[in-house]
């Protein structure tokens, strides 16, 4: 297990070694500095959990260390308690208008240092899972649960953004897994989660990474090509197809094939985004009812 790294920043080596020896514990790592100088070079190499900041020191104070961490994107977010012997009010003040968590005064007193190192700590836990508990609701609100793609809201979303994107071209695809009720009734629905999940696989390994994947609705999916005209896109959809057609998959240690239809269109800003995507499910309806297994132009 990574252990916490608490950085003790005093030039008096007698200072750092008192406060070493009381916050030494199994779960920290501890580390000191004993310049302002050597506190920011050494943050932006090793990026304590927490730093411990003494406020007068010879050279550049604790005041203006602190300034420089926090304006520093590597160095920003880690929270600094000062060290002090200015517990008057402008002193506290200006160590908070600077960017400190806390302070503590000097004498200190070993449990109460304890104490702060040990909320702060608690504190900082807190918002490592909070952060990623926030990433994964992100994530949740963004793709498909099943297959990991983007899902049609956020598709959407950036459609949007693309639109209003006047300079360059871009393209939609619109994919149908053909026959999908059939693997679902064979096989089951596990191994249509399956099918589902793999397709959405190699869309992800072909296709470039600007380019917007999302499960559009059950056995369907559509991208968008970002720079791509309509012959542009229709190589890319036809080769998606042809590798998915001759992709075998095993369900149960049975093999089988299945094949995919595309409705391909360049985007047209003339239209509303409605009529654009209509324009892309007809293609697909077209290809659909003339054989599937292929890619059809929509105009």
């Amino acid at each position: 297990m990574m252990k916490d790294t608490v950085l003790i920043v005093d030039d008096s080596k007698i200072i750092c070694s008192i406060i070493k020896d009381i916050l030494v514990s199994p779960e920290l790592h501890i580390e000191t500095a004993h310049s302002g100088e050597e506190c920011i070079k050494l943050s932006q190499i090793i990026h304590p959990t927490l730093i411990l900041l003494d406020v007068i020191m010879n050279g550049m104070d604790g005041y203006e260390t602190c300034r420089i961490l926090k304006a520093n994107e590597m160095t920003k977010d880690i929270p600094i308690i000062f060290i002090t012997g200015n517990i008057d009010s402008d002193s506290v003040l200006k160590g908070f208008e600077v960017g400190a968590a806390d302070y503590v005064s000097k004498p200190f007193i070993p449990e109460e240092l304890k104490a702060r190192v040990r909320v702060h700590m608690q504190n900082i836990k807190i918002q490592k899972e909070l952060k990623v508990l926030m990433e994964e609701l992100k994530v949740l609100a963004t793709t498909d649960s099943l297959t990991r793609l983007y899902n049609r809201r956020y598709f959407m979303d950036r459609l949007f953004e693309y639109v209003g994107k006047d300079e360059e071209p871009f393209s939609l695809i619109l994919f149908d897994i053909d026959d999908f009720k059939k693997v679902n009734d064979t096989y089951g629905h596990n191994a249509g989660d399956t099918v589902l999940i793999t397709i959405s696989n190699i869309f992800k390994l072909l296709l470039r990474q600007e380019d917007v994947i999302s499960r559009w609705g059950g056995e369907e999916f559509m991208i968008c090509l970002p720079g791509q005209s309509i012959e542009q896109a229709f190589t890319v959809a036809e080769r998606l197809r042809n590798e998915i057609g001759n992709y075998t998959f095993v369900w149960d240690d049975i093999t089988f094939r299945c094949t995919i239809t595309g409705g391909v269109l360049q985007y047209d800003r003339e239209l509303s985004t409605e009529k654009n995507i209509t324009k892309t499910d007809k293609a697909l309806y077209l290809g659909k009812t003339t054989g599937k297994n292929h890619c059809i132009l929509a105009y």
